[in-house]
């Protein structure tokens, strides 16, 4: 099997992963939105969030996806001459998006066939993800996931794993995403950081069906480690 035909055949797969483990991504993609939700805290009446949405569009199009998979189908209808809101079925949830940013997602979503669209009625229409635009939004979120707080408590995060090579396809992957993370590699399977990060990784273990082969030690100290204190301050 040629390179090009190896890739295509693990990008497959970690596809299927994705999807497979939908509930886990959707989950912590709303704990990121809840997070996110604070911010606006300050910004909850209606007049002020349209205001914020003309001055600083709060939906781009990549929370377009988040919020269709967190709200399952969205119900769109005008509120301003230049502000839509969505509302969300599952979530009951509202959010405002400036017209033509979100007319523009719209259309590019639809046309690599993210999402489908249904007009109910005058300005009023629905938007629902397919298949591909959720497996798209899971790929989104994992790719996103990092460690949000960088908090210290004395200990030393060491992640080692013994991947069979049944799922060898898992272990690039896993790699650069601890990397991504953070992490500093000692060895082709040990990873070393510290800071809390045991949700991040076991979620990641999870998801891609290679948590019975990964090990994660907490320890205060250990030899020959000079250096990693240098590097992490």
């Amino acid at each position: 099997m040629n390179a090009n035909k190896k890739k295509i055949k693990r990008e497959n797969k970690f596809k299927s992963a994705l999807l497979k483990n939908q509930g886990l991504i959707i989950a912590q993609l709303k704990n990121e939105w809840q997070e996110s939700e604070k911010a606006l805290a300050k910004e909850a009446r209606k007049k002020q969030l349209i205001k914020f949405a003309k001055d600083a569009s709060i939906i781009a199009g990549k929370s377009m996806l988040a919020f269709l998979a967190i709200g399952g189908v969205l119900t769109v209808a005008a509120v301003a001459p230049n502000i839509f809101a969505a509302y969300g079925k599952i979530t009951k949830q509202r959010r405002y998006f400036k017209k033509d940013e979100f007319n523009k997602n719209k259309y590019y979503f639809k046309k690599q066939g993210l999402i489908k669209i249904r007009k109910t009625s005058g300005n009023v229409f629905e938007l629902a993800l397919t298949e591909k635009g959720l497996c798209r939004t899971a790929e989104q979120v994992f790719n996103d996931l990092i460690i949000q707080e960088r908090v210290k408590d004395g200990y030393w995060r060491i992640v080692m794993f013994d991947i069979p090579n049944k799922y060898r396809w898992t272990r690039d992957i896993f790699r650069k995403k601890l990397r991504m993370m953070g992490f500093y590699q000692l060895q082709e399977s040990v990873f070393v950081l510290p800071y809390l990060c045991e949700k991040e990784v076991e979620l990641i273990a999870e998801i891609l069906g290679i948590r019975d082969f990964i090990y994660l030690i907490k320890t205060v100290d250990f030899n020959n480690n000079e250096y990693l204190k240098k590097e992490f301050r």
